[in-house]
């Protein structure tokens, strides 16, 4: 499986490998090959350079040192020379000369002696700093304790010593750091190369290493929430936090983020509708998810029909607002042929009001039929609702009015009849609406002699006498609310909200109106 990041490449580790210890040139290569995976990388690019420069110093450093043994070498060989001769002196001269001149031999061989060994541990001393430059401490240390063994009493061992300390302390905490990431311990590996970077700004690598840290860090606190919020059902902060990290780390898991962050947008338009099926402002929150798991998973067939559902209703809903009663008979069908109680019985309710006002319409240009075929689908619909009493009676007298513009008028009658048995308009007249049944006991009449043109009539005058007397509630509209919906929450009907409040415009109502809802006929 191909590295989803530089970071997380085989060569990225390498690269760090050869950066503790001190092999930059090594580390450059891997870097450079680096670079040709991922071009786009401009902290690569930032760490080439860096590394570049750190190599050339070293490389001149080891130069300087290099040419500085030479010349040491130089001068031991004069002084070895100088001593040989010294010797040879001394030697003919213990053969010739005095105690005296014996004893300033030994002097002087000891002086040659002293000086050697100054120079020596002067080498030394250079090749500890050098060595620590490299970053190579083990090695640096041997040689200290070979300085202290050969000139305990050598000038600046003390302060050499207190150096190499120091770096081996330096040396001993990013190491520590980098065993917690290692771990994954990423505050505690943080904390420790931020008191580095205090200490000594560009110690190794520690830049690059914070970075890294932080860029996991934010992963790991991203994923965290996500499945958090997963787990706990917050569907909508699980979206975020998996939308966040699909965009800021798309490489990290894909498939895995994927699959959460479908499985989130669609519970979240699920979730969201629980209880308010029939909101506008819920339904377009979960027509947008279910469009953004489409995206992810775009021949999922539930998902499809869901989110296909939703955005009909709304385009319906919006249809509605416009007159467009074509257009949302021809969505709504769709919807109510999937899902007969589709947000909450309101996409039904929405579509028997589409007919009646199509019908409605069609009455006003003469096209009989067609106007008489709206209304006797309102009344299937309404039929099908067996609570929504107001609804199959409001049915029933348009198809009443439908037949008798076509002149069908004992059909017209018998479909008033049901009317009014459906909104016992018998009982409420002789209780308190005598004008009513007296029209109603007419057309009765007519009707029994076969005069059905003015029974048709009397009817027709009952029925506008009984819209007088509707019962009805008084409700408050709220912020989001539509007269469909209270339509069906009310199991009245448009047009009977619309001529109870003298609306004109069926779109005209706000938030803190007071409305009267017809309940029954």
């Amino acid at each position: 499986m191909s590295a989803e990041t530089y970071f997380q490449h085989p060569l990225y580790g390498l690269a760090m490998q050869h950066f503790q210890e001190g092999n930059w040139r090594a580390g450059l290569k891997e870097v450079e090959r680096l670079i040709q995976l991922f071009p786009v990388e401009q902290e690569l690019r930032s760490l080439r350079h860096e590394l570049g420069f750190k190599a050339r110093l070293d490389h001149f450093e080891f130069g300087d040192r290099a040419a500085e043994g030479r010349r040491r070498i130089r001068r031991l060989v004069l002084r070895v020379g100088a001593a040989a001769v010294i010797a040879s002196l001394a030697y003919l001269a213990l053969s010739t000369y005095s105690d005296w001149l014996g004893q300033q031999v030994t002097a002087g061989r000891e002086r040659v002696e002293r000086e050697i060994r100054i120079a020596t541990t002067t080498a030394m001393q250079r090749d500890v700093e050098a060595l620590m430059v490299a970053g190579r401490l083990a090695e640096a240390k041997s040689v200290v304790d070979e300085i202290g063994q050969l000139d305990p009493s050598f000038p600046g061992l003390t302060e050499l010593s207190a150096d190499l300390t120091a770096a081996l302390d330096l040396s001993n905490q990013y190491d520590d750091a980098m065993q917690r990431i290692d771990s994954g311990d990423w505050l505690g590996a943080q904390s420790i190369l931020q008191q580095l970077a205090a200490a000594v700004p560009n110690f190794r690598d520690i830049n690059i290493q914070l970075t890294y840290i932080e860029r996991r860090t934010m992963l790991d606190n991203l994923l965290g929430a996500g499945e958090a919020s997963f787990a706990k059902g917050n569907w909508e902060q699980a979206v975020a936090a998996f939308e966040t990290m699909r965009t800021v780390h798309p490489q990290h898991e894909p498939e895995y983020i994927e699959a959460r962050l479908f499985d989130s947008y669609v519970n979240a338009a699920r979730s969201v509708l629980i209880g308010q099926a029939d909101s506008l402002a819920a339904l377009q929150v979960a027509e947008s998810h279910f469009r953004k798991a489409l995206a992810l998973r775009p021949q999922d067939p539930n998902i499809k029909r869901e989110r296909e559902l939703a955005g009909l209703y709304l385009k319906a809903q919006d249809d509605f607002d416009q007159s467009q009663w074509s257009e949302v008979i021809r969505a709504l069908e769709i919807v109510i042929g999937a899902d007969a109680s589709y947000a909450q019985g309101t996409a039904r309710q929405t579509l028997y009001d589409a007919f009646v006002a199509r019908g409605d319409f069609q009455i006003s240009v003469y096209q009989l039929d067609a106007a008489l075929s709206d209304y006797e689908r309102a009344a299937v619909l309404a039929e099908q609702d067996s609570g929504a009493v107001l609804r199959l009676y409001e049915a029933q007298i348009k198809v009443a009015e439908a037949q008798g513009a076509s002149g069908n008028f004992e059909a017209a009658v018998l479909h008033y009849r049901a009317a009014a048995e459906l909104g016992n308009l018998q009982a409420r007249g002789a209780e308190d609406n005598p004008a009513m049944l007296s029209a109603l006991q007419e057309a009765e009449g007519y009707a029994a002699n076969g005069n059905f043109g003015v029974a048709y009539e009397r009817y027709q005058r009952a029925t506008r006498l009984a819209d007088a007397k509707q019962v009805k509630k008084i409700h408050i509209v709220q912020e989001g609310e539509y007269l469909t919906l209270l339509a069906s929450r009310y199991g009245s009907t448009v047009r009977a909200i619309a001529l109870a409040n003298d609306i004109e415009n069926d779109n005209l109502i706000f938030a803190g109106q007071e409305l009267l809802i017809p309940v029954l006929p």
